[in-house]
């Protein structure tokens, strides 16, 4: 695997974790935050839902792409 490929998968795979890490506390706050007699509260879970789905969305697709780019780095293995 040459360096700039393990590079690029590294660098992947950690925004796709802090992006995945980010986008589940954003939802598990969101949950916390919902209460029924107060509307700015569900104003405020609401915004943390839209935002935090496509941000843990994003960073599950980040970690996807930074496992294939180091599988498709390897060196094929031929048999002698």
């Amino acid at each position: 695997m040459s360096t700039r490929s393990r590079t690029v998968a590294t660098v992947f795979s950690t925004f796709g974790t802090v992006l995945l890490a980010t986008g589940f506390v954003m939802l598990a706050v969101a949950v916390t935050m919902i209460d029924v007699t107060a509307s700015d509260a569900n104003i405020g879970a609401g915004i943390l839902v839209v935002v935090g789905t496509p941000v843990g969305i994003a960073g599950l697709l980040g970690i996807i792409v930074g496992v294939l780019a180091r599988l498709s780095a390897r060196p094929s293995r031929t048999s002698p």
